[in-house]
């Protein structure tokens, strides 16, 4: 037929109707019901295998454009065997499977049936990333942080991305049961993009089981066959809701019992309009000036989805603005918990330097960092020297040109770092990457992120190289604790994603990004 190849992590040539029949779960038909391309032989055959199905096929619906979905325009589709002859000319489908559908206008395809109520089962959690300004390796990661599996297919989209985590057992609607199982379907989803919005922008306003781009073999990214297990999913998502609500009921109150909104204050205020902050000032720099906004956002129990898009404002109004990477890693530190909240002495450096000196900041102590064991305080040490290498990485490397080189003296120097210090935190790094060239006084040592090698190895696959060293495989950390406890299925190091080797095997035809 003619078609491009697929290939999963363990380098097996799949199709992209086959990655739908993954995702839905066999629960379309084989073949049409009228017009089918095979013999009546095999029809007859499966048929009569299907009689014996406690499980009754549904229907999915697809549409041709996203100006036709906008429309409502569609068609409704019962075998995997239409989708394989139509895919290349569909533009969206539902994965989740429907009861069944009809249309409002047969002439002109308005289809109807794609509804909440009519759903027959959920068996995939899809979210949308309506940008291409995204690090897709902080997706990877942040699913391998929070104890969740590793999404099962990343494609590429006009605008931006989609990711979806395939469940190993649908949920299966039921009226009578009042749709339970749906509820607690929609939790979960809520409780996996909640999760996973401290790492990627993912788009809150995307439909939990709607329409979404279908697979084609130009835009799938990567594939992975193991599907995610449903009831460790509801473990983990128990779980994260117990700790968002022990979250929630951290309130810090004034002396007089009410409730402080530092959000609210004049001092606040005062510095979220000022516009000339810049780098290089003690303690009053721009990251400074972040982090201490960022920090009343947090102590004052501000989600962090609202604190985002308003100190994103900040940072975009700013003369000399933060990289999109730093802003992210300096709000993430900020609701990491370290901090209790701001610090005194930071609120009134930057009020003196930046603004007209009229607020002030009320309180007789401030906020404070949470003292730590000497240990503990040691590595902090560390994580802060590894988040200094990968901002200046973030500013110095690029996809095109993902590692730094030199000696790592030189290196050292660059960095504002002894070179024992650069060595300690290069050996306790999980997200930095480092290569050495050559013995003794000649050696150049490469060193890049991780997240910018994740970004030049995605485009290397666009560009269809045939060779490269680095596998995708080398780029994700050890399982982490909270997963082993959890008993969930951690990320397998060896499996993140396709080998290069295999990605770019010249016989495998692999797939292209495309931007269009």
């Amino acid at each position: 037929m003619g078609m491009a190849s697929i290939q999963n992590v363990s380098g097996t040539v799949i199709s992209a109707v086959e990655i739908m029949q993954f995702m839905t779960h066999n629960s379309l038909l084989l073949y049409k019901k009228k017009g089918s391309r095979v013999s009546n032989e095999r029809i007859i055959a499966y048929e009569a295998k299907e009689k014996h199905n406690p499980y009754h096929k549904g229907v999915v619906f697809v549409t041709p454009s996203k100006d036709d979905l906008v429309e409502g325009k569609g068609y409704v589709v019962t075998s995997y065997e239409t989708l394989q002859d139509k895919r290349q000319s569909l533009s969206h489908w539902t994965p989740n499977t429907f009861r069944g559908g009809t249309y409002y206008n047969f002439q002109k395809r308005i289809i109807k049936g794609h509804t909440r109520d009519n759903l027959k089962q959920v068996n995939v959690l899809g979210f949308d990333l309506d940008t291409k300004e995204v690090d897709l390796y902080a997706l990877y990661l942040g699913c391998e942080e929070l104890g969740l599996p590793r999404p099962n297919l990343l494609l590429e989209t006009p605008r931006g991305f989609q990711f979806f985590f395939v469940l190993d057992t649908p949920f299966f609607v039921h009226k009578n049961k009042d749709y339970k199982s749906l509820r607690v379907a929609e939790r979960l989803y809520d409780n996996v993009r909640k999760a996973l919005s401290t790492y990627v922008p993912v788009d809150t306003n995307c439909a939990p089981f709607g329409f979404y781009r279908i697979p084609r073999e130009d835009n799938v990214l990567d594939f992975y066959d193991e599907s995610a297990n449903t009831r460790e999913l509801l473990s983990w998502s128990k779980h994260f809701e117990e700790k968002e609500k022990r979250a929630s009921l951290r309130v810090i109150y004034n002396k007089d019992g009410s409730e402080i909104d530092q959000t609210s204050s004049d001092w606040y205020r005062a510095l979220i309009f000022a516009t000339d902050i810049e780098r290089g000032h003690n303690s009053a720099s721009r990251n400074n000036a972040l982090m201490t906004l960022a920090l009343a956002n947090y102590a004052s129990n501000r989600p962090f989805e609202e604190a985002y898009d308003e100190l994103d404002q900040f940072n975009s109004n700013l003369n000399f603005p933060l990289q999109k990477s730093e802003f992210e890693r300096t709000l993430k530190s900020a609701y990491s918990g370290k901090y209790k909240g701001v610090k005194r002495s930071y609120v009134e450096g930057l009020l003196e330097i930046w603004t007209d000196g009229q607020a002030q900041f009320q309180g007789k102590e401030g906020w404070y960092k949470f003292k730590k064991p000497r240990e503990e305080r040691v590595r902090s040490h560390y994580e802060e020297w590894e988040e200094d290498i990968l901002a200046y990485l973030e500013s110095h490397t690029s996809p095109e040109m993902p590692f730094l080189e030199g000696s790592l003296n030189i290196l050292a120097k660059s960095l504002g770092l002894a070179v024992s210090t650069l060595k300690e935190v290069l050996k306790r790094s999980s997200k930095l990457i480092k290569r050495t060239v050559g013995r003794g006084r000649g050696a150049v040592t490469k060193l890049a992120s991780r997240s910018m090698m994740f970004r030049s190895l995605l485009q290397l696959r666009k560009k269809r190289l045939q060779q490269a060293q680095l596998t995708f495989a080398e780029l994700l950390p050890e399982p982490n604790e909270f997963a082993r406890t959890l008993k969930l299925p951690a990320l397998d190091t060896e499996l993140l994603i396709y080998e290069l080797d295999i990605l770019y095997r010249a016989s495998a035809s692999p797939p292209v990004r495309k931007s269009g």
